[in-house]
C-alpha cells in the first residue's frame, strides 16, 4: 500500500518550492539527509507513495501536538514518480539539493487549517520542519483519507462525499497498484483547486470575458484549460497558468472547438474552420483582431499549445 511522506518547505523557500513542483522534482542537501537516519527514509520511498508538503507554517519549536490547530498558508499534495536519486544539474537558484525525487502533483490546496490536515499530518510536518524539511513518513493513506473527509466539510464543495468517506475509511486496503486512492483524490483535491482558482480569477459577483470583453454575472462564465489537461505532462501543468475566463454565451466554444486561436501576440484570430457556417462566422467575427485579456508570459505558451492543435 502507498506511504505518505510530509515534507515541510520554509517561510523563505517559496521560490523553491515554485521550481521544484514546476519541474516534477524535489531535492535535499546531502547534509540534510545525513542526520537522525533521514537518508534511509528517503530511500524507503516508493513510486506511488504520497508527498505531503506543508508550507509557512508557525514556529515550530513547539510541544508535540502543538501544530493540531495551526495553519498553513500552503499544502499540495503530490505523488512519488522516481525514487530517491542523485542529480547535480542546477535546478534551483540557491542551491543543487543534489538528492531528488521526481513527482507529479495532485493538487495545490493553498492555505489549510489543522482540523482538515489532521492532527498525525501536522505533527509529522512540524517534525519535517525541526529536521531541516527532511521527509517525516507514515504507514499507509489514512491520513489521505482524513484530508479527504476534512475537505468535504467545506460547504464551497459537491461532489460525491459518501464515496469520500467510504474510500478513507478503508484507505488501508488497497493495494499499490490499485488507482482507486489517486483517483478519489485527483476528484476530491482537484475539485477544491478549481473552487479556489475560480475564486482567484473571478469577481465577487461579475467578471470579464476574456475574450468578448463583456461583463457578466460570474454565473455565465467559466474558468477554462487554455490546453486540455490530456495534452500535457503532469510537470508542466504543476507549472500553472493554464488558464482563462470564457463566457457561456459563445467564447468558451468557439475557443474550446478551435474556432479561433490566440496568436504569439495575444490577438484573437479565427481559424479555417471559423467558415463552417455564416453564423459561426460572424460570431467569430464579433472576437477576432481582439487581445485576449490577461495574455502573459506565463499562459503564453499554453496559448501556444492551443494553436498548434487548432490552427488548420
Amino acid at each position: 500500500m502507498p506511504n505518505t511522506a510530509y515534507i515541510y518547505v520554509p517561510t523563505l523557500a517559496s521560490e523553491q518550492l515554485d521550481t521544484g513542483l514546476s519541474h516534477g522534482r524535489w531535492g535535499w542537501r546531502a547534509s540534510a539527509l545525513e542526520r537522525g537516519g533521514a537518508l534511509q527514509v528517503a530511500q524507503n520511498l516508493r513510486t506511488g507513495d504520497y508527498l505531503v508538503f506543508g508550507h509557512r507554517g508557525p514556529n515550530s519549536r513547539v510541544k508535540p501536538g502543538g501544530w493540531s490547530d495551526a495553519t498553513l498558508q500552503r499544502v499540495v499534495v503530490a505523488q512519488l514518480t522516481t525514487t530517491l536519486f542523485t542529480e547535480e544539474t542546477p535546478l534551483w537558484d540557491d542551491d543543487t539539493y543534489p538528492e531528488r525525487i521526481g513527482l507529479r502533483v495532485i493538487a495545490d490546496l493553498g492555505e489549510l487549517s489543522g482540523p482538515v490536515l489532521g492532527s498525525q499530518a501536522m505533527e509529522s510536518l512540524r517534525l519535517s520542519a525541526n529536521k531541516r524539511g527532511v521527509p517525516v513518513v507514515t504507514p499507509g493513506a489514512e491520513v489521505m483519507g482524513h484530508l479527504v473527509v476534512g475537505i468535504s466539510a467545506e460547504p464551497a464543495n459537491s461532489v460525491d462525499w459518501t464515496a469520500a468517506a467510504d474510500w478513507a475509511a478503508s484507505a488501508d486496503r488497497a493495494e499499490p497498484g490499485d488507482g482507486t486512492l489517486t483517483q478519489v483524490l485527483h476528484g476530491v483535491l482537484g475539485r477544491r483547486n478549481a473552487l479556489m482558482l475560480r475564486n482567484q480569477l473571478l469577481g465577487e459577483s461579475t467578471s470579464t470575458c476574456a475574450f468578448c470583453g463583456r461583463t457578466l454575472p460570474n454565473g455565465l462564465l467559466s474558468v477554462i484549460h487554455i490546453t486540455p489537461l490530456h495534452n500535457l505532462s503532469a510537470e508542466t501543468q504543476a507549472g500553472g497558468g493554464n488558464f482563462t475566463v470564457a463566457c457561456n454565451l459563445g467564447c468558451e466554444q468557439l475557443f474550446r472547438r478551435g474556432y479561433v486561436i490566440v496568436d504569439a501576440e495575444g490577438i484573437i484570430t479565427a481559424t479555417p474552420r471559423s467558415r463552417e457556417t455564416p453564423d459561426i462566422h460572424q460570431a467569430v467575427g464579433a472576437v477576432s483582431g481582439r487581445l485576449v485579456a490577461g495574455f502573459n508570459a506565463r499562459n503564453a505558451p499554453f496559448f501556444a499549445h492551443h494553436r498548434d492543435i487548432n490552427a488548420n
